[in-house]
C-alpha cells in the first residue's frame, strides 16, 4: 500500500511538471514564432545568398560557393570597415559604462530628485536615433549650427567635425553615448537600489567614503548587470548604422564607414546591388558578433570570470 501511493505521489507530481512545462512552452510560444520568422529564417536565407550571384533584381541567379567570402578577404574597405567598427565599440561601449556608473554614484537614493534625473537622462533613448543624428548634425553644422555660432562669440572657433577624418569618429561615439547611457544608467540604478542598506552602513562602521562604498559595495553588488549591460551595448555598436549613414555617410574617406554600412553600400546604394556579396559580408558580421558575445559572457562576465 505504502509503494502504491509513493507511486501515485510520484507519478502526480510527474504530470504536473509536464503541465508547468507546456504552460511554460505556451508562454514563449509568441516570442518563438517572432524570432523564427524576423531572426533565424533571414539568417539561413543570408547565408543561402551569399553563395550566390545575385541582385536586387534577381536577374542572373547563379551559384557562387565561397567565391563571395574569398572576394571578401581580399576587400580592403572590408578590412576598414572591421576596423572602424571594432574602433567604434571599444570606444563607445567604455565610455557609456563609465558615464552611467559616474551618475549612478551620485543617484543610489530612490529619492524624487533622483527619480527626475534617471528620467530626464533616459529621454533620449526612447527618441529615434535618425532624429538624434539629424538634431546634432545641424547643431555641430560649421556654417548654421548653433554650437559653433555660440562659441564663436566667446572666440572659440569649432571645427568642421563631420568632415574631419580625425574627429568624425569621436563626434559620432559622443552623440552615441549622449543617446544611450540613458537606458544603461537606468538598468544599472534598478541593481544599484536593490542593494542592502545594511553593507552600506557596514561600511560607514568601517569608516569607508563615498567613494569607498560605491567601489566596495555598488560595484561588486551590480557586477552581473553590469557584464549585461556591456554584452548589449556591445552588441548594438558592432551593428552601429543610423548615425554613421546620417551625420558622415561613412565618410570622410571611409574614415567612420563600418561593416552595415558597407554592406548596405554594396547592396542597395551602389551598383551592380551584389546582394550575394553583401550577405557574405552580413555572416562574417554575424559570426564576429556571436564570437565576441561568447567570450565576454563566459570569460569576462560570465562563468569564467566568477572562477576568477
Amino acid at each position: 500500500m505504502e509503494c502504491f501511493m509513493k507511486k501515485r505521489i510520484a507519478d502526480g507530481k510527474k504530470g504536473s511538471a509536464l503541465q508547468n512545462q507546456k504552460q511554460a512552452y505556451l508562454f514563449i510560444a509568441p516570442s518563438l514564432i517572432i524570432l523564427t520568422i524576423f531572426v533565424f529564417i533571414p539568417l539561413v536565407g543570408a547565408f543561402a545568398i551569399s553563395l550566390m550571384n545575385i541582385d536586387i533584381y534577381m536577374n542572373d541567379i547563379s551559384f557562387a560557393g565561397l567565391k563571395n567570402y574569398f572576394r571578401m578577404f581580399q576587400d580592403s574597405r572590408v578590412g576598414n570597415a572591421t576596423f572602424n567598427t571594432f574602433f567604434f565599440a571599444l570606444l563607445e561601449v567604455p565610455l557609456q559604462i563609465l558615464v552611467a556608473l559616474v551618475l549612478v554614484m551620485f543617484m543610489t537614493k530612490n529619492t524624487r530628485f533622483h527619480k527626475l534625473l534617471r528620467t530626464t537622462f533616459y529621454l533620449p533613448y526612447v527618441c529615434s536615433m535618425t532624429a538624434v543624428s539629424i538634431m546634432w548634425s545641424m547643431l555641430l553644422n560649421r556654417n548654421f549650427g548653433m554650437l559653433p555660432y555660440l562659441l564663436g562669440k566667446i572666440g572659440i572657433q569649432v571645427p568642421n567635425l563631420l568632415a574631419s577624418t580625425t574627429l568624425a569618429m569621436p563626434t559620432v561615439i559622443l552623440v552615441t553615448v549622449w543617446k544611450g547611457f540613458g537606458y544603461t544608467l537606468t538598468v544599472l540604478s534598478a541593481a544599484a537600489l536593490g542593494i542592502s542598506h545594511s553593507l552600506y552602513e557596514a561600511a560607514e562602521l568601517d569608516g569607508a567614503n563615498g567613494i569607498q562604498k560605491f567601489l566596495y559595495v555598488t560595484i561588486p553588488g551590480i557586477r552581473d548587470t553590469i557584464g549585461f549591460c556591456v554584452v548589449t551595448t556591445l552588441i548594438t555598436s558592432l551593428q552601429v548604422f543610423d548615425q554613421i549613414y546620417v551625420m558622415t555617410s561613412g565618410g570622410p574617406q571611409y574614415k567612420t564607414e563600418t561593416l552595415v554600412g558597407y554592406i548596405y553600400n554594396r547592396g542597395f546604394q551602389t551598383a551592380p546591388y551584389d546582394l550575394g556579396y553583401a550577405s557574405s559580408i552580413a555572416v562574417f558580421l554575424f559570426f564576429m558578433i556571436a564570437v565576441v558575445t561568447f567570450i565576454m559572457r563566459n570569460y569576462a562576465f560570465g562563468q569564467g570570470g566568477d572562477e576568477e
